[in-house]
């Protein structure tokens, strides 16, 4: 898939729209994805497998803070997690005075994970109607660079992913690629 100029999304409801851009070549993939079994995030995500994808603010606009819908609510004395007011939606992970934001990647549009759908081109079967997708770069945006918070893995299900791990995160953490030790 080529390289957008931009990709969207947004929350449930639509009260909150945003657009990412990649002005700078480097931007695209984005490097900083990863999926993180911490208890907070699987909360925050509602999911067993949270997954966010990093950009530099500058690149999102409209400021998510700029809409009276988004709000944050402080899971540690140095991140909060943002999320619509209105229907509920998980939109970000926020570590305090950072010049990036952390989108989960579930807020993005289908067109944009699946690509769009070429209905012209749809067919039927004994399994109902298929509808083929055109573009997309969710594998391009959706393949974790790294797993953290490890220490959660859920044996037999999340313990085993390809990549680097981290047992309880990047910062000051050496990264491993076996699957977790098991508990004792």
């Amino acid at each position: 898939m080529a390289r957008p100029e931009s990709i969207e999304g947004g929350c449930l409801c639509g009260a909150i729209r945003f657009k990412v851009t990649f002005p700078q070549e480097e931007d695209w993939p984005p490097q900083g994805n990863g999926v993180c079994q911490c208890t907070m995030c699987r909360k925050h995500g509602g999911s067993v497998l949270p997954q966010n994808v990093a950009f530099p603010r500058s690149n999102v606009s409209p400021p998510l803070e700029a809409n009276a819908t988004y709000k944050k609510y402080q899971s540690s004395t140095h991140c909060s997690r943002g999320f619509c007011s209105t229907c509920g939606s998980a939109l970000t992970f926020d570590e305090h005075g950072s010049n990036t934001i952390e989108i989960n990647i579930g807020a993005f549009d289908e067109e944009v994970l699946c690509g769009r759908r070429d209905e012209a081109n749809a067919w039927e079967d004994g399994y109902g109607r298929h509808v083929p997708r055109v573009g997309g770069v969710g594998k391009e945006l959706c393949y974790p660079k790294y797993h953290i918070y490890v220490e959660n893995a859920i044996p037999g299900v999340t313990d085993d992913f390809p990549g680097p791990k981290y047992l309880l995160g990047r910062e000051g953490g050496k990264a491993f690629t076996e699957k977790p030790p098991e508990r004792k």
